[in-house]
């Protein structure tokens, strides 16, 4: 089952999907949330194709869009760094990021 819903970061909007346990019953889930300039994305997609794509793509851990939102920053593109995310931020601040 895929989840869409637009979410209101800061003074933004971001359009969040999930993909219900995409392996099957008990795995979990694909999490992406599209901002204006990049988005945040779990660890089921790669940030090095991201980067070879020329994304600013930023990878954040959970299993919903509040958790993705309040926890730090794992990883990113130079391409999202370029941008002024940084590794202490939280998703919600990155995404904050994205959308300016």
């Amino acid at each position: 089952m895929v989840t869409t819903q637009m979410l209101t970061i800061g003074s933004g909007k971001a359009e969040g999907m999930i993909f219900s346990e995409l392996g099957g019953e008990g795995h979990a889930s694909l999490i992406a949330i599209k901002c204006a300039r990049g988005y945040l994305m779990c660890g089921y997609l790669s940030l090095e194709k991201a980067e070879a794509l020329g994304d600013a793509a930023v990878r954040v851990a959970g299993g919903s869009f509040e958790d993705v939102l309040a926890n730090k920053v794992t990883g990113m593109t130079p391409q999202a760094a370029e941008l002024g995310v940084t590794a202490d931020m939280t998703g919600a601040q990155a995404a904050d990021v994205l959308n300016r």
